[in-house]
């Protein structure tokens, strides 16, 4: 028997299936995220969700690079990185230049 597959948006989610996905997820979906693309070309993401008749992918709001993020809006095993920029970036060339053994040859 094949299952319906539906994307539905987290907002308009039952009660029971934002507790099956709770029950699903309970150290959080971060890393469980998939990237799709809509007919316009933009990106979204949804976190699949498997009942006894349908696979739901239930589509989860990110937030955009260089946004804050408040704490509150953190589901437990996201993966953001705490030595992200402002842009999104690392500073791994900052940490570089704090090596000692780090001395750049600009003879070459």
């Amino acid at each position: 028997m094949d299952k319906r597959r539906i994307i539905k948006s987290m907002d308009t989610l039952s009660e029971d299936l934002k507790n099956l996905l709770m029950e699903t997820y309970p150290r959080g979906y971060g890393n469980n995220m998939i990237r799709l693309t809509n007919s316009e070309g933009q990106p979204f993401f949804v976190v699949p969700l498997d009942t006894e008749d349908t696979i739901y992918l239930v589509k989860v709001a990110t937030p955009k690079p260089g946004k804050p993020v408040a704490d509150d809006d953190i589901e437990d095993g996201d993966d953001f990185d705490d030595d992200a920029d402002s842009d999104g970036g690392t500073d791994d060339l900052d940490d570089d230049a704090d090596d000692p053994s780090y001395e750049p040859d600009f003879d070459k």
